[in-house]
C-alpha cells in the first residue's frame, strides 16, 4: 500500500494523476524484472491509500485479445470495492514477448474522469529499464462508476441472451453452488461435477466414472474432459452446461498466499461461454464454507465449439 502527498490530492485530476504514475512505476518494475508482467489494478480510497491488485494466472489466459475490451475486463474484476473507492487504474501488457508493445491503462475517477492511456514501449533483452514513450490519452466514457455508480463484475454476460437463456444459467448455478458447497464442507474438497439444462429446462446432474490410482486419486482434468465431450455428444437436447471443479488459484509472480477456488464453467447454445471463480475459505472448527467475491470472465467454448 502507499499513501498519496496531501498535495497530490488538491482535484480530481492530481488524484488520478498520482495514481497512474504509481502503475507506470510498478510496471517498469516489472518489465525490467520479469520483461512482462500480470495484468493488475491500484485503487485509492478516501484516506489516500492505494492498494493493488493482481489478476490471478488463471484468469489471464482467458483474457479477450481485444486490449481495451481486456484491460475493462481486469478492471471489473475488481469493481465490487468501487462503492469505497474514488479512482482505479488497470493496466495491461497484451502483447508480452514482443519487441515493440503498448502498455494500457484504464483510468477511472469517481468524479467522472475516465480515460485509456497508452504508453509505447521498447523491451530489450539487455536493457536495464525499457524506453517508455509519452502517454496518449483518450477520454472514454465512465466504466466503472457509469451513471455514478459502480456495475457490477458480472452485468456484461447477460447482453444478447433471451429471458430463458438468463434464467438457464440463473438455475444452473443455483444447483451448482449449494452442491459444491455441502461437498466441501464435508470432504473438505470437490470431485469436478456436470449439470445440465434440457429442452424443457430440467437441470440433470453428471460425473465422470474414473478408475482411482494407486494413491486413490483421480484425474480432475480427465474428468473434466469426458464430461465435456459427454455433452457435445447431446447438444440437439441441452441448452446450457455447467462443469465445476475445485481449483488452486496462485499469484502468476510465485509470491503471496493462493486461493482455493471453485470454477465454473457455464456454456449455453444462445451462445455464451464464460467462467465463474469463487475463492472459497472452510471453517476447521464448524466446517462452514465461506466465498469471497466471484469473478466473471468470458472464454473460448469447449462443449458449442466448432
Amino acid at each position: 500500500m502507499t499513501q498519496i502527498p496531501a498535495e497530490a490530492r488538491m482535484s480530481p485530476e492530481s488524484e488520478l494523476a498520482a495514481v497512474v504514475a504509481e502503475a507506470l512505476e510498478l510496471a517498469d518494475a516489472q518489465l525490467v524484472i520479469n520483461k512482462s508482467f500480470a495484468p493488475f489494478v491500484f485503487m485509492l480510497d478516501a484516506d489516500g491509500t492505494i492498494h493493488r491488485g493482481e489478476v490471478p494466472k488463471e484468469i489471464q489466459g482467458t483474457m479477450p485479445p481485444d486490449p481495451l475490451l481486456a484491460v475493462k475486463l481486469t478492471i471489473d474484476l475488481f469493481s465490487g470495492h468501487a462503492e469505497n473507492l474514488l479512482a482505479m487504474v488497470a493496466v495491461l501488457d497484451p502483447q508480452a514477448g514482443k519487441n515493440e508493445d503498448s502498455l494500457h491503462l484504464w483510468a477511472e475517477h469517481r468524479s467522472g474522469i475516465s480515460q485509456i492511456i497508452r504508453v509505447d514501449f521498447t523491451r530489450k533483452k539487455f536493457l536495464k529499464h525499457p524506453s517508455l514513450g509519452d502517454p496518449r490519452v483518450e477520454a472514454q466514457e465512465p466504466h466503472v462508476w457509469a451513471g455514478g455508480a459502480a456495475p457490477a463484475a458480472d452485468e456484461w454476460w447477460h447482453e444478447g441472451l433471451s429471458e430463458q437463456a438468463i434464467q438457464d444459467v440463473f438455475d444452473l448455478v443455483g444447483a451448482a453452488v449449494p452442491f459444491a458447497q455441502d461437498q466441501l464442507g464435508k470432504n473438505g474438497s470437490l470431485a469436478p461435477y456436470g449439470l445440465t439444462t434440457d429442452l424443457t429446462g430440467e437441470i440433470g446432474h453428471h460425473m465422470a466414472y474414473q478408475e482411482p490410482d494407486e494413491d486413490d486419486e483421480i484425474d480432475s482434468a480427465e474428468s473434466v474432459l469426458m464430461m465435456t465431450e459427454g455433452f457435445r455428444q447431446k447438444l440437439e437436447s441441452l441448452r446450457g452446461t455447467c462443469v465445476i471443479s475445485d481449483v488452486r488459484l496462485t499469484p502468476s509472480n510465485g509470491e503471496g498466499v493462493g486461493l482455493d477456488a471453485l470454477r465454473l464453467h457455464i456454456e449455453h447454445t444462445e451462445g455464451l461461454s464464460m467462467l465463474l471463480l469463487k475463492p472459497y475459505e472452510i471453517d476447521e472448527q464448524s466446517r462452514a464454507v465461506a466465498f469471497g467475491e466471484t469473478a466473471v470472465i468470458p472464454t473460448p467454448a469447449q462443449v458449442w465449439s466448432e
